[in-house]
């Protein structure tokens, strides 16, 4: 069997998985080498390899963002992370993880990687964070320029089936499909959603992956009626009488049930027989809706100069299709005049569209997974696996996940960052 390394003696860290937790652990690796002590410890080099499955590292990147890459969130608070408080732990330790070389201007560890590497970015009122050039290829381009640098090896076509242990020295043996096996002083497990099992060492736990950031299926069959319609709604997730959560955002109608990201949120905590319960008119309460309709009807009445049509006095606050589904629900004939009675009826089906949930849709898409190694297995100050030293984990290899809106990849940037500075570290110490 073939042995895949530069050199012989060389100190070795192998990056499972080139996505983008891979990639910023491989960068901060390399960077990290040659930053203590003012240059790579004891004049020695650093072999830093990226054993990706794929043809090419870093495709999953191109498709995150419709293309253009929600490169990261500056509001981690608001990511509704699964296993906040490790998360918040493990960025407080890449903020404090920097080699003496860091000297680029930016406010958090991630800012600071990227600035480094050199994009340029612009941030909206949500503090998401985009490329200037609205597309995610350059995020990609200045990574693997960043790799290339820094004398990180990309081994694509080349996926890893197994890590052991070598008991010599506590190396690493990496087993690969081909039947190569490749030694490392230290091993970053990033496989993103591809944490296959038999993967780890022995003893090692990890959840299977589960989609999630992903559209819903729901019972109800007008939803076919308004296939890739998009509304925007407020969108309660209930459960029994109790809202389990709720988001604003866009609802794009399938033919399935709903997508859209206000959807894909809720997906991460949707359960067969919850309800899905859509505000159409958000920005109005219960009351005020009642009696918003009431004077729209009065000023269409002078306007017009007969009392409108139950459809007329929709048209221009839902698309026709929606105030078609909102009438039927009713029962209301649309070419009829409203009767006073009805004002009430429009005004909390407007605030009520419920649709029952069958499930998740992740057959269809899904931008994330959950599940990976459980958080309680790793240190948060290094995110190395702590009963196996030399072994650490990163991105969706670990069980975290959150919202939309730039905070997985937050996520990705920060721990590929901790961990590829702390297996450094490791190695130069």
């Amino acid at each position: 069997m073939q042995e895949n390394r530069a050199e012989a003696n060389t100190p070795a860290i192998a990056i499972v998985g080139g996505g983008a937790a891979g990639l910023a652990a491989a960068i901060a690796a390399a960077q990290a080498w040659r930053g203590y002590a003012g240059g790579a410890p004891a004049g020695r080099k650093l072999d830093v390899c990226i054993f990706e499955k794929d043809d090419r590292v870093g495709r999953s990147i191109l498709a995150t963002g419709n293309g253009r890459c929600n490169v990261f969130n500056t509001r981690p608070e608001a990511g509704g992370y699964r296993n906040f408080p490790f998360v918040r732990e493990v960025l407080r330790a890449a903020e404090d993880c920097r080699p003496p070389l860091a000297a680029v201007q930016g406010k958090t560890a991630v800012e600071r990687f990227f600035s480094g590497l050199g994009l340029v970015w612009k941030e909206d009122e949500e503090g998401r964070c985009w490329p200037v050039t609205n597309k995610a290829s350059t995020v990609l381009d200045v990574l693997r320029t960043g790799c290339r640098a820094n004398g990180a090896r990309e081994c694509c076509d080349s996926p890893v089936t197994r890590i052991e242990r070598t008991g010599a020295g506590g190396r690493f043996a990496l087993r690969l499909a081909d039947g190569r096996i490749s030694h490392a002083d230290a091993v970053v497990v990033a496989t993103g959603s591809g944490l296959a099992g038999g993967l780890l060492p022995e003893g090692i736990e990890a959840e299977p992956p589960t989609a999630m950031l992903c559209p819903l299926s729901v019972r109800e069959k007008w939803v076919r009626s308004l296939e890739n319609i998009r509304v925007r709604a407020e969108v309660h997730l209930v459960r029994g009488s109790r809202t389990v959560r709720q988001q604003a955002g866009e609802v794009q109608f399938r033919k399935f049930g709903v997508s859209g990201i206000a959807v894909f949120n809720l997906s991460r905590d949707a359960r067969a027989g919850d309800q899905l319960v859509l505000d159409l008119v958000p920005a109005l309460g219960e009351a005020d809706a009642a009696a918003f309709l009431s004077r729209r009807m009065k000023a269409m009445d002078a306007a017009l100069g007969r009392t409108p049509t139950v459809e007329e006095t929709l048209s221009g606050l839902v698309l026709p299709r929606v105030g078609e589904v909102v009438l039927g629900q009713l029962g209301l004939e649309g070419g009829r005049p409203v009767a006073p009675g009805n004002v009430e009826r429009l005004a909390a089906a407007l605030k009520n569209l419920s649709l029952t949930v069958t499930g998740l849709a992740n057959n269809v898409s899904h931008q994330i997974t959950r599940g990976g190694i459980a958080a309680g297995q790793l240190v948060p100050e290094t995110l190395q696996i702590a009963s196996a030293p030399g072994l650490f984990a990163a991105g969706e290899a670990v069980d975290v996940d959150a919202d939309c809106g730039g905070f997985n990849l937050l996520w990705a940037w920060a721990s590929g960052y901790l961990a590829g500075m702390s297996a450094a570290k490791t190695l130069a110490e």
